[in-house]
């Protein structure tokens, strides 16, 4: 089906209040994220590249041993099995889309790994 109403997409719970729904096709998957405030992904990694738009909120991302507080606008990219991680930094919501290749199953848990 080459169409989909994101709301009709089931979204399912991360660590801390986070959920996720995403899309996936044959090489490539969407995910559509909602991070509660002061919520944190802890440091992790996946053989999937990921390029992060971030739409609202601000969120700080490190990635390796890089870190920048990213604000609506601002994307990053996620070289293919980096440690990453996530934290939101304000009192409001972060909205993030992240984009995957080759697509992520959503149900496969996060991998992650001690700094």
């Amino acid at each position: 089906m080459p169409f989909f109403e994101l709301s009709d997409i089931q979204e399912a719970s991360l660590i801390g209040g986070i959920t996720i729904k995403g899309v996936s096709g044959e090489n490539i998957s969407v995910s559509f994220l909602e991070f509660p405030p002061f919520s944190r992904i802890p440091p992790h990694r996946h053989p999937s590249e990921q390029i992060g738009i971030v739409e609202e909120g601000e969120l700080e991302y490190t990635i390796g041993e890089e870190t920048m507080v990213c604000r609506p606008g601002m994307a990053f990219l996620v070289p293919p099995n980096s440690t990453h991680s996530a934290t939101v930094v304000s009192d409001k919501p972060v909205r993030l889309v992240d984009v995957f290749t080759p697509p992520r199953q959503f149900t496969e848990p996060l991998k992650y790994v001690d700094r």
